[in-house]
């Protein structure tokens, strides 16, 4: 496939095989538990849902999940509060709508530790836009939120391209911020909200300031102009949660350049790869890989990833997975133990990349 006309057509024939579902099913996170000093001064879990009842209900008997992510976008809920907003919309992905006696008697040990650990977040994120300066490649880290098609591309952004993420973002006057992508995509959006951080992003990424966080409201707000699913969620930030990105139209929307798409697994052609992954590495181009069905091997799958080398040599890619966690493995670093990763990277070799992978995006520049 060349540019132009038939990469545009190969991307929308790819469309609905590469919709992606809303998280990833593998979990390799490491939850370290609380301790009581954290916890000391946070008000309950219940206390906080009955003093904000009247103003979540809108004068209601019950509120559904879409009631409260209407109400993420208000700055007028800040630490507990919207940590509490935040945790009850999770309750209610797989519980029907609640009363407030319903509400302010969940006990459930997951919601009500989500609860404690997004006030606990949001005391500690760092508010300006480029904490560090610029983006910190190292500090990202994929939050709850599924939206790894993006995550993935501007991770790798981040790394390799800091100043082209820096560009996209204008803070305004009025405190919004104006963001422009490469492929022409833009969108003027309010400052995140307590509660859509809490939703959206991990204590690491808010460690590097607000810039991933503005970046994906804006992503949300321009999904929904052509997305009906991400038109459906009241709130933008939650609405980047949606199945049904191609991933090569996120590779476009940070370049601006035209996208090829490869086919791996049953269907690859493995020196039409080969020679791709070779240009990616001659040319430094921005590239992502999704891998969408269980692989025999321990990587999480319905998951996209960064590529970020190819080694003709050694036939080794290296890959960046967004939820840029450590990992060693008890035994050889490999498909039967897992591969051994430093803040989300990790390699493996061709063969292994061809066989689990299932489609692979490769800007054209």
């Amino acid at each position: 496939m060349g540019r132009g006309l038939v990469s545009v057509v190969f991307l929308s024939v790819l469309a609905g095989a590469l919709s992606l579902p809303v998280t990833s099913r593998a979990n390799d996170l490491a939850v370290i538990p609380l301790t009581a000093e954290q916890l000391k001064g946070i008000v309950p879990f219940a206390a906080v849902v009955q003093r904000n009842w009247k103003n979540w209900s809108q004068d209601n008997q019950t509120v559904s999940k879409l009631d409260l992510i209407a109400q993420m976008a208000s700055p007028a809920y800040r630490g507990e509060d919207a940590a509490a907003l935040v945790a009850l919309e999770i309750y209610l992905k797989k519980n029907p709508p609640v009363d407030l006696a319903g509400a302010a008697a969940i006990n459930d040990p997951k919601i009500i530790e989500r609860y404690y650990r997004n006030v606990l977040k949001l005391r500690q994120a760092k508010r300006v836009l480029f904490a560090n300066g610029q983006p910190t490649f190292e500090l990202l880290q994929q939050g709850p939120v599924g939206d790894c098609y993006f995550f993935s591309a501007s991770g790798w952004m981040a790394r390799n391209r800091p100043a082209e993420v820096m560009n996209a973002i204008t803070r305004l006057d009025d405190g919004r911020f104006r963001v422009r992508f490469a492929n022409g995509d833009q969108a003027t959006v309010t400052a995140p909200t307590d509660a859509e951080l809490a939703i959206n992003d991990s204590d690491s990424t808010l460690q590097d300031g607000l810039w991933m966080s503005v970046l994906e409201k804006a992503t949300g707000t321009i999904q929904a102009r052509s997305y009906s699913k991400s038109a459906a969620i009241p709130d933008p930030t939650v609405a980047i949660d949606t199945a049904g990105i191609p991933i090569g139209s996120v590779v476009k929307r940070w370049t601006g350049r035209e996208v090829k798409m490869y086919h791996l697994g049953a269907r690859v052609q493995r020196d039409q790869v080969r020679r791709a992954l070779i240009r990616m590495q001659e040319r430094k181009s921005l590239a992502t890989s999704l891998l969408l069905h269980r692989p025999p091997a321990k990587l999480a799958y319905d998951h996209v990833y960064a590529i970020m080398g190819f080694d003709p040599e050694t036939d080794t890619v290296t890959i960046w997975n967004p939820w840029g966690t450590d990992f060693t493995p008890r035994g050889p670093s490999g498909p039967e133990n897992g591969y051994a990763r430093k803040k989300g990277i990790f390699a493996l070799s061709f063969d292994e990349f061809v066989s689990f992978y299932s489609y692979l995006a490769i800007e054209q520049n």
